[in-house]
């Protein structure tokens, strides 16, 4: 049996997946090339040959058991190396691997920092339209979901 609660979600309008699909509309009206659509973060530019290349090197020399597996908890230390190197190169701060947490796409990220910044009762403030699962993310963190409405005329932020 589903739960009543969840039924009544899954049947809520989500402004992000209408946005969605105008783009996917709209690209078959003036084609993919001229619609850069980042309303649910699918990419819309092509990656650089060189992940291409070693995604495929990665695929052709490593065991199937290493390349589709499940990384440790907090992430390959070799990856949390290199992207806090990155970090360190391009904005000259002075990170390390174990200032790295690595999550699974935007949606875990954002439920582990909620959780980190905030305290049950605390209010987590998001900007009309957003992505509709911010709010179990915030209600598992404890913290309760506030939404600053859109302004439709100027779109800027109402701070009031």
């Amino acid at each position: 049996m589903i739960p009543q609660k969840y039924k009544e979600m899954l049947q809520q309008k989500s402004v992000i997946r209408e946005i969605a699909e105008f783009g996917s509309r709209r690209a078959k009206e003036i084609g993919r090339e001229n619609v850069f659509d980042y309303s649910i973060g699918n990419p819309s530019v092509p990656v650089p040959d060189t992940f291409d290349k070693e995604l495929i090197l990665l695929i052709r020399e490593k065991d199937s058991l290493s390349a589709h597996g499940y990384s440790p908890t907090l992430g390959i230390d070799e990856v949390r190396s290199q992207i806090a190197a990155s970090l360190n190169r391009r904005f000259s701060v002075k990170y390390g691997p174990e200032h790295i947490f690595m999550a699974i796409g935007a949606a875990g990220a954002l439920a582990h920092a909620f959780r980190a910044v905030s305290e049950p009762g605390d209010e987590i403030l998001t900007f009309a339209p957003y992505f509709p699962e911010y709010g179990p993310y915030v209600q598992g963190s404890g913290a309760q979901l506030r939404v600053v409405p859109a302004d439709i005329d100027t779109f800027q932020i109402n701070f009031e």
